[in-house]
């Protein structure tokens, strides 16, 4: 059902004029979060202001000296505004009661244009969220905002109301959402650095038949548009601000990110859904559609024909093959920890990333090649 939505779905995650969504420096809600995390923990971080003061880092500092040993935390970066969310976000680690001072325990903002939408929205969310920590263990820290309506200019309404209430920075989203929605026949989705809106020709009223109806595609969705905000947070692009060259660096290749939302998504559609996943066989053969190589899809907004989404869900779907889906995590956490594509590629996967591009260009001539390449692999990193 969701594989006729799924051109769609073209998600939007480096839209530079949205990722003005960062909290001002002075009173960063990750600091406080971790300010709070510590005081639990037993240390002195000081007034959990947002403010990340001698204090604080001291506090840190003891904190990591008393937790040399722990592996989750011998991968974060050292404590600085732009990194405090994935302490905040990790901490929990050693004491799950840590939960409930990330930003994202609050209720998610929801603006919808019927209760029957808004409430297809929040379920579909809810069972994400589930299906994330249940699944891969990954719980988001940052709050995030969704806005879905069946026209265009109450999209756009809602989209700044979240605006105005999660950022103090001045930004006019109008012109891309009208680009994406207005040029859409069905459903279309979009996730940038802190955010997301759903947008559908929708004549009819939200009844519950439609609330029925949308459950599978709107879940099937929600998942992969979840997982962009996951890859921005992991990666460290929800950090950078007004810096767009930053932002696309902490995302990764294009390939990777829409084929691992892809690759998220079936597995969600499998799990939660019931869905069909595709395997790797019909994969190869949608992906055939695409005209680009692998390589030639790095870019923003490289992948956005069905073949192109195709053929990134097919590169993803070997990888995962290999080393399991949360190697996929491991990939933007590197890069949030300050790697580059290659060295966070290279250490997730136990490839570099331009063999790999040209391993995948020559597997997908020959069917059924890829076994032979997985186990290849598989012995390769044992």
């Amino acid at each position: 059902m969701f594989r006729k939505f799924r051109p769609l779905v073209q998600a939007l995650w480096l839209a530079l004029g949205l990722s003005a969504l960062s909290a001002p420096a002075s009173a960063d809600p990750f600091v406080a979060c971790v300010q709070r995390q510590l005081a639990e923990l037993g240390y002195a971080p000081g007034q959990p202001d947002g403010r990340l003061t001698q204090q604080t880092k001291a506090a840190w500092q003891a904190l990591k000296r008393a937790q040399a040993g722990s592996a989750v935390l011998a991968g974060l970066p050292p404590l600085a505004p732009k990194t405090a969310i994935h302490w905040c976000r990790e901490l929990p680690a050693l004491n799950s009661g840590l939960k409930r001072y990330l930003p994202s325990a609050a209720p998610v903002r929801i603006l919808a244009d019927a209760p029957n939408v808004e409430k297809g929205i929040r379920q579909a969310h809810d069972r994400v969220l589930r299906f994330m920590d249940q699944e891969y263990g990954i719980v988001l820290a940052g709050h995030i905002g969704i806005a879905a309506a069946g026209d265009t200019k109450t999209v756009q309404g809602y989209v700044r109301r979240l605006l105005s209430q999660m950022s103090n920075a001045r930004f006019n989203p109008d012109a891309s959402i009208a680009a994406h929605c207005r040029n859409t026949f069905g459903v279309a989705g979009a996730a940038y650095l802190k955010f997301m809106y759903i947008c559908w020709d929708n004549p009819h009223q939200a009844d519950n038949a439609w609330l029925k109806r949308s459950r599978k595609w709107l879940g099937s969705m929600m998942a992969h548009e979840y997982m962009h905000l996951v890859q921005a947070e992991l990666g460290g692009a929800r950090s950078e601000g007004f810096n767009g060259r930053a932002v696309r660096a902490r995302m990764g290749p294009a390939w990777l990110v829409e084929g691992s939302a892809e690759v998220v998504a079936a597995r969600f559609g499998k799990r939660a859904l019931r869905l069909r996943a595709p395997g790797l066989s019909e994969l190869r053969e949608r992906s055939l559609k695409s005209k680009k190589s692998l390589s030639g899809m790095r870019a923003h907004k490289t992948v956005g024909t069905e073949g192109d989404y195709d053929f990134a869900h097919y590169a993803v779907h070997i990888l995962t093959r290999v080393n399991g889906e949360k190697t996929l995590f491991r990939f933007w956490r590197s890069l949030g920890a300050g790697q580059s594509w290659d060295q966070a590629f290279q250490g997730a996967f136990g490839i570099g990333m331009a063999e790999f591009e040209a391993q995948v260009m020559e597997l997908r001539k020959r069917p059924g090649s890829e076994r032979a390449f997985i186990a290849k692999m598989r012995r390769r990193n044992s």
